[in-house]
Formats: C-alpha cells, structure tokens, sequence
C-alpha cells in the first residue's frame, strides 16, 4: 500500500501524571515524527485546541478541562490509567526523589510532610495531587466539579467512555496496539522508559496507615478505575494493519549556524532553571574565536513553550556594538529582567561578524538554555519564628486576577511637550479613554499600568519596557474618561525619536495589542 502525506488526523493524548504518558508521547513522536507529533504541553483544553491544534496532528498534553466545556467533536481522544494508589505514590516519590525543595513550586516539602506522617499532615496544595485526582480530572468535562461524589463518578464514567482508546498501564502492548490503530500506523517503535522514578517503595511495602490514608482518599478514583479496566476489555482487539499507511513527517529545524571562525562553546544561566517572575537573569556565554573578529553584534532571544519570539535583542539595538574580539577563549554576560508569565522558556544566542559591505552570521543557536518562569511566592512574615498569621477581614473587596483580553481605548497626550535632555525623567498629562467592557484595575497581582516605548527613526525599539505610571487605586471604569500622567525617561543618547505612549496589563499584554490606540509622539532629545 502506497504511504500518503503525513498524518492528517485531530487526536488528542491526555497524558495523565505518571501514567507512563511521557513514554507513549515519545513514542508517538519517533513513529509519526515531531511534525506530526506536539512536545508535551500543560494547557487548558479549548486554549491546547486553540493554540496548538493547526500546528499538529495529535496533540500530547497534561490537560485541564473547565466547567462543563464537554468533549472537541472535530478530535478524537485517547487516554490511559494506573491503579490509583500506585499511581500516586510513583507520584509522590517522583516528586521526592526526582526534584529539589525549590522545585515543583514549593511541593516538595508538603510531600515529605504527608509521607513521614503517613498522611497525617496533608497541606491544602497537595490535596488536588492525592485524592480522587482522575474523577476531578473527567468530571468537568460534562460537569463543573461542584456536584455530589456519586454525580462527579458518573459524570467522569460518562465522559471516558466517550474517549476513542481507554488503556490501563498494566496492559500497556494492548494500549498501544488499539492507538497504534487509530493512528493507522503499523511500525510504531518500541516503548522507551521515560521520566522514571529514581527510588519508591511498592504499594505494599507502605506502612499501613499510609495505605489506608490513601485509600481513603481515593474512593472515587478506585472505582473509576474498575471501570476504565471494563471499558478497555469490553473493547475490541486492534486489527494489525501490514504497513503504515501515512509518512512519517519531521518538523524542519530551527535556524542554526556553526562556522569554523566562532564558536559558542556553553551556555549558563546563573540562576539555573528556575525563575521567579520579575527576578533577573544572568547568562554566560563561552566563545572561541579561532581569529581576531573586528566588530561583532551580539544577540539574545527568548521563546516561549509554543516556540515563539518572546523577545530578542542584539547589541546594536542596545547602541553597544561589540568592537571585536582577539583569537581565543572569552566569556561575554547578559542581563535580562524576566518580566514574563509563568511559564517555560528557552534562550538562544547569535553572533554576527560586522563587516564593510554586510553581516555574516558566525554562531546562531536558537535554543541553548531552557528555564522556567515562576510567579513569586507569597511571603509569610520577617524575623526567625513562624507565629501562623490570620488576617480576618469582612470589609476588603476581593482581589482581581482576571486576564484582559481586549482592551479598545485610547491615550492622547497634551501638547506642547517639554524639550527633552538626555537620561532625565518627565512628567507628561495624558487623557485616558477607556472604551472597553472590563474595569481596569490599578493594583492586585495582575495591574494595568501606563508606559511607553522609545523608537529609533526606522521603528527599531530601543527601550520597550519603559517606566511604569500606576492607575488611581479605583481603576478606571468601563466608559470613564481619565485626565492623568506618564512618567517617561528621556533616551541615553542624543536624536531624533519616536515616543510611544500605550498601557498594558502586567504580565498579560500591551494594550497596544488588544485594540489600544496609543499616542505616538516625534520627539528630539538632547
């Protein structure tokens, strides 16, 4: 049989936690090829659809669904189950054996606290991630999490016996040979052990007050899991197909470069992997210049999970072009503030030779350092004793946390505007206009603020995250016309510019970028 182009199909894998999913993702991606194929993905349902749904024929995710959204008609799912209670100890000792105290936001020490108390002392936080975690998972997709035990059971039943393949890591080859068949792919490769646990004991060798903590725990999900075992017998057996029937199809490469003049020898981030929004980064690169190199530019990018520029810059943009580097060993440092949403990241660096009549690119690798960003956590007090402060209070409006998704308005600034010198800061009156249906917040975690950006004459930024002018505590309402400030900087250097008045929601957008007409201003600094 003829192959055809590469897997059109709409599949989605829900990887639950330690259920051997990162081992079937791989082997999905090494039979069908990672053009075929999504690396794994954390994300909310209909935003993986969105997001990510063009890009790839099945789409491979740790999957989170809202309230009562139900199941993509256009997709196809599959999903596939451990017993409960092992399930959850690989869980709890991955976390344990596998990580840090400061990784897994915090975790860790919560793991270790519900082990050495044999389930004792279960913080708040890791209740989600030991009880009844595949019914809260499936319940929503039909339900909303709020209903009794018995209609969050049948609702999660309901909703996977509408899944296409429903497997049980016990029974793994039988699993894979039912997706292999919805795939249409004959020759998949074997399975590889992936993100396995360094160290646990079995499901027998707890104590018995662990166990029976965790059966407690876990009705709901045991019973479910009776079930996802009939649902996978009941099913027929996959027919083998003789060949795969669709081409194997790799994404193309990321840009790179490597010349025998230049070459990045490390890449380092200070920090290690681990971020906390807002903090800063340090990365160190080690090059080796097997000449002398007159003039360089040097550059850094930023991409998010999706592959994504986030942001990228170069000395040039920076008016801090490198004047050149003498043959031999060198190390050159970057410091980048990490104004950025949660989440995972990768860094990449180029070099680029400067010469007479161009540029050539010596070092270009797009990703050399992958980090994670983390919202900060909440601080509990000063001093050496922990007195497990309450604050209790009736009358404090509640805290809003809410992503602006479109924001149509405008700033237009007041003129004349003062002459501005070099690296001195000015106040400019503004009228805000918000036309928009959501108020706009001046404070809580995530604010709208008033900014600026500066461009050079041919519309390259030259500062982008410009100083921040708070809103009034109240916020602007929907309608509301507001007579304000922007607190600006003049530019370092002397020339012309072009100044960019906008806003943004922290850690969201600029507003620029949801339907915002911000004031654009030719402005001369001396």
């Amino acid at each position: 049989m003829p192959q055809l182009k590469a897997y059109p199909g709409r599949i989605i894998f829900d990887h639950l936690p330690k259920t051997g999913g990162s081992a079937v993702a791989r082997w999905l991606a090494r039979g069908m090829g990672s053009g075929c194929v999504s690396p794994h993905i954390d994300d909310e349902h209909q935003s993986l659809i969105r997001r990510h749904g063009g890009q790839y024929s099945v789409l491979c995710a740790h999957v989170s669904y809202l309230k009562a959204e139900g199941l993509d008609p256009r997709y196809s799912y599959a999903t596939l189950l451990r017993e409960p209670i092992d399930r959850i100890l690989s869980s709890l000792y991955f976390a344990l054996t596998n990580h840090g105290d400061h990784q897994l936001w915090g975790l860790v020490p919560l793991v270790r606290r519900f082990l050495d108390s044999d389930g004792a002392d279960l913080a708040e936080r890791l209740l989600p991630h030991v009880s009844n975690t595949y019914v809260e998972h499936f319940c929503r997709i039909d339900g909303d999490g709020t209903e009794d035990p018995p209609t969050r059971l049948r609702n999660a039943l309901a909703a996977l016996q509408r899944y296409e393949v429903v497997g049980v890591y016990d029974q793994l080859e039988s699993f894979l040979a039912s997706f292999g068949a919805l795939l249409e792919q004959a020759d998949m490769p074997q399975l590889e052990r992936v993100n396995a646990t360094v160290s646990r004991p079995g499901a027998a060798q707890v104590s018995p007050a662990l166990r029976a903590r965790l059966l407690e725990l876990n009705q709901l999900d045991l019973q479910l899991y009776q079930a996802a075992r009939a649902i996978a017998a009941s099913r027929p057996a996959a027919a083998t197909a003789t060949a795969s029937r669709w081409q194997h199809f790799e994404r193309a490469p990321a840009y790179s470069v490597q010349t025998g003049d230049l070459a990045i020898a490390q890449a380092t981030l200070r920090e290690h992997d681990e971020i906390t929004a807002g903090g800063s980064m340090h990365f160190d690169l080690e090059l080796t210049a097997a000449r002398r190199i007159p003039q360089l530019l040097l550059g850094i990018h930023i991409k998010d999970s999706d592959g994504r520029l986030v942001y990228g810059v170069h000395s040039g943009m920076l008016g801090a072009l490198q004047d050149g580097l003498d043959a031999g060993r060198h190390r050159l440092s970057y410091s980048v503030t990490a104004a950025l949403p949660a989440g995972r990241y990768t860094a990449g660096f180029a070099v680029v030779e400067v010469l007479k009549d161009g540029q050539r690119d010596l070092a270009w690798h797009d990703s050399l350092c992958a980090f994670e960003v983390q919202l900060p956590a909440a601080s509990v007090g000063m001093g050496y004793a922990d007195l497990s402060a309450q604050l209790l209070t009736n009358a404090a409006p509640p805290v809003v946390d809410a992503a602006i998704r479109h924001a149509p308005g405008a700033l237009l600034a007041h003129t004349p505007l003062p002459a501005m010198r070099c690296k001195h800061r000015y106040r400019i009156a503004v009228d805000l206009r918000h036309d928009g249906a959501e108020t706009w917040h001046g404070d809580g975690p995530r604010p709208v603020m008033l900014s600026y950006h500066w461009l050079r004459p041919d519309g390259v930024p030259c500062v982008y995250d410009g100083v921040r002018t708070p809103l009034p505590a109240a916020g602007v309402a929907p309608g509301e016309r507001l007579a304000w400030h922007v607190d600006v900087d003049a530019p370092a250097a002397p020339g012309a510019y072009q100044l960019v008045l906008t806003a943004l929601q922290e850690n969201v957008a600029w507003f620029e970028n949801l339907g915002f007409e911000p004031a654009r201003l030719a402005l001369q600094a001396a």
